[in-house]
């Protein structure tokens, strides 16, 4: 959600609604929906903004059907249902190949598609792939310097009609009766629907969703660190009382206390840096496999700043778990462990 001095910007989006087989008007807004939303009370200011990145619009054919497609451009592909898809070498050599969603596959060769060849705009492609794509159900991806060569003048499939709201007014209360008139009148109600976005309260509504899973996360994690110090200090006991023989000898060569203390704080500490490294290795190869199995846009990252912070916190579970048991060492006085 952007901001001005005494307005609100929010957007419409025209929802895409599937008719009959038939695929939606790409001419979503038009002069007429910018009056009629100038006439709503409320609204100060209304323009289309359009976004090539988004996704381009184009016809697509095969030998004997037609229908319209909603073009989005990436360099490879790799969630696909059928086939293979295309890799960034097609992407690099500007292949003329495509994926496509499972709906168009259906409308224009009835589901077979894999190694035919599909129309856009007059150029043929080699279909690789067929893809699922529920939001965008009429969806075809081609390498984006493919669509750079050969697809150079097609226009984004995606506008949206931009309102700037006079501050004194609700947006809410504005942006709905906007779209109501829309819905009513628009140039394209006939094959969807104009919809509202509240940027602000979708950013916000996210935001809440990502505290109270980093908060839960916290709490698992919180507890978790509890469970294994715990088991740190049973397993410094332990070799406390089994090594009661080293101590009594470090004592008579005149070893102090808090060179004993010393001592077991230390293997406390490495034992847990050994377990901390071991963990960071295995949530770098689980990474690593989501990495592979997740599209593109999403990419998890392992940072110095995470590194240091593993470290930091299995040499304090270490310390203070540790602390108690190499405590109790501390305190053997030779005369009592020769008893």
């Amino acid at each position: 959600m952007s901001g001005t001095s005494g307005s609100h910007h929010s957007y419409f989006r025209w929802a895409y609604s599937k008719r009959r087989g038939k695929v939606a008007n790409t001419n979503h807004f038009t002069a007429t929906d910018i009056d009629m939303a100038r006439q709503v009370k409320g609204v100060k200011d209304v323009k289309i903004k359009t976004n090539d990145e988004n996704g381009l619009t184009s016809k697509a054919s095969s030998t004997n059907k037609k229908t319209d497609i909603a073009i989005k451009p990436v360099s490879s592909t790799k969630d696909v249902e059928e086939g293979q898809g295309f890799t960034k070498d097609d992407n690099d050599m500007t292949a003329r190949v495509a994926t496509i969603s499972s709906d168009v596959a259906d409308t224009l060769f009835k589901g077979d598609a894999i190694g035919k060849t599909i129309y856009i705009d007059g150029m043929g492609f080699t279909v690789k792939g067929i893809h699922d794509e529920f939001m965008t159900p009429n969806l075809v991806q081609v390498p984006t310097k493919t669509v750079k060569r050969y697809l150079p003048t097609l226009t984004s499939s995606l506008p949206q009609l931009e309102v700037t709201f006079q501050e004194s007014m609700s947006k809410k209360e504005v942006g709905n009766a906007v779209a109501d008139k829309l819905n009513k009148n628009g140039s394209a109600v006939g094959d969807g629907t104009y919809q509202y976005t509240d940027l602000e309260a979708l950013m916000k509504n996210i935001n809440n969703v990502f505290d109270a899973i980093t908060y839960f996360v916290a709490a698992v994690a919180g507890i978790s660190l509890f469970i294994a110090g715990i088991g740190v200090m049973n397993v410094m006991y332990i070799s406390v009382a089994e090594r009661t023989e080293e101590i009594a000898i470090r004592r008579a060569f005149g070893a102090k206390g808090r060179d004993i203390e010393l001592q077991f704080l230390t293997e406390s500490i490495i034992l847990c840096l050994i377990g901390g490294v071991i963990g960071l290795v295995i949530g770098m190869g689980i990474a690593s496999i989501v990495d592979a199995l997740t599209p593109d846009y999403i990419r998890s990252s392992v940072t110095l700043g995470s590194v240091l912070l593993a470290v930091g916190v299995s040499s304090f579970i270490g310390i203070v778990f540790g602390w108690i048991p190499a405590r109790a060492a501390s305190k053997k006085e030779l005369i009592n462990i020769i008893k």
